[in-house]
């Protein structure tokens, strides 16, 4: 029963690593600082090791544990890494598990089987969960994302200086977002939620999104300035907007 909750849980963590890879696309190692680069394998060794334990229990689970410690002693601020540890304990119940079936049965075995109302039960909350990761990842905005009624604090004048173009914006009340990218006027742009509480649980995307004709900005706002990300004709910049 323990080494089939692992392996479940372990792929299905999995997945969504690979999934996160497939839609942002490979990192450019070899653009990377080692210190991201080295952050990027941890992972990658987290949850690799999650479905090499299906054929190696042992060495996939010590894989995984290793790529979870790499990680924690890279990552300094560990504020939304706490997520991370969901994958190091299905690991860790991977090594629990092998220890204890290479050891041997019991002599007092009893025959036992998982109760099939256990199963329906666990079948669906997987299922829901991922449900609700594809309406994350996927979803433009996801579903049960809410309204935003722009606060005092985001409505106005706001300016950031790119090496190549500057960008003015004039947030409204009601959310519409005017002024230029460049020498390129603003269109059709309105700033909305990007998450719904499924995104705010488990630290997925940036909370605002601005979408206007040619371009979008994901953006999380902190300390009276916005920042996040800037994609502009497919290629991306990264921005920190000041309030004027």
């Amino acid at each position: 029963m323990g080494r089939w909750t692992a392996r479940i849980v372990g792929t299905l963590m999995a997945l969504i690593f690979l999934a996160f890879v497939v839609g942002e696309g490979p990192p450019p190692l070899f653009k990377l600082s080692l210190h991201e680069n080295v952050q990027f394998l941890s992972m990658a060794g987290l949850f690799c090791g999650l479905l090499l334990a299906w054929k190696w229990e042992g060495w996939g689970a010590l894989i995984s544990l290793v790529g979870f410690v790499l990680f924690v002693s890279t990552e300094h601020r560990f504020t939304t890494g706490w997520i991370f540890l969901i994958p190091a304990a299905t690991a860790l119940l991977h090594v629990l598990c092998w220890w204890r079936i290479a050891s041997g049965p019991p002599a007092d075995l009893v025959a036992w089987e998982v109760p099939r109302t256990a199963l329906w039960i666990g079948a669906a909350a997987v299922g829901i969960f991922i449900l609700l990761c594809a309406n994350e990842m996927f979803g433009q905005p996801p579903l049960m994302t809410p309204a935003l009624q722009p606060s005092a604090e985001m409505v106005g004048r706001w300016h950031a200086r790119l090496p190549a173009f500057e960008i003015d914006l004039l947030i409204s009340g009601d959310g519409q977002v005017s002024g230029r990218v460049g020498d390129t006027p603003i269109t059709n742009a309105r700033i909305a939620n990007d998450r719904s509480w499924f995104g705010v649980l488990m630290h997925w995307r940036e909370p605002y999104k601005i979408r206007g004709t040619g371009f979008t900005a994901e953006l999380g706002m902190s300390g009276g300035q916005m920042s996040g990300e800037l994609i502009l004709r497919g290629q991306a910049f990264g921005l920190t907007l000041r309030k004027q």
